[in-house]
């Protein structure tokens, strides 16, 4: 019943797992300098930014030259960059087409790709991965 009524919709209707407004963009557009904030509380918690996004098919983009920061309750920010990304708006996965670095004041990780999952907030860096731990930050817990 469920496939029935999905090819009943209208071919610019949203369906299941899809993203409002790319049924407005063919397969194959490409858009340049994109940027996506995240807001919690009415306040940004994370903002993505890419040189483009091409629509690869109405659940999923790619994203080239991404850049995130990620804002905890001070301000203070996690910076993750990477080549590319794919994200599906189904699954709501992200993964990157390459290295990934991430950076704040604790620590430098890097690793060949990364997987983070929107709705839960939570990723994994693939490895082989290096983190480097700052010095500046174990002095200042004691740890």
């Amino acid at each position: 019943m469920c496939a029935a009524a999905h090819a009943q919709l209208p071919s610019d209707a949203v369906g299941p797992g899809e993203f409002p407004g790319l049924q407005l963009l063919p397969v194959g557009s490409v858009i340049k300098g994109i940027t996506v904030p995240r807001y919690e509380a009415h306040k940004v918690t994370a903002l993505m930014r890419a040189g483009e996004m091409t629509v690869a098919s109405r659940t999923t983009v790619k994203l080239q030259k991404v850049n995130v920061r990620l804002l905890d309750d001070k301000g203070a920010a996690t910076v993750a960059q990477t080549p590319g990304v794919e994200y599906n708006f189904t699954t709501k996965h992200a993964f990157t087409t390459g290295k990934v670095t991430l950076e704040d004041e604790r620590f430098t990780a890097e690793g060949t790709k990364a997987l983070y999952h929107s709705e839960s907030q939570r990723g994994i860096v693939i490895g082989p991965v290096r983190t480097t731990i700052s010095a500046a930050h174990l002095n200042k817990t004691g740890k």
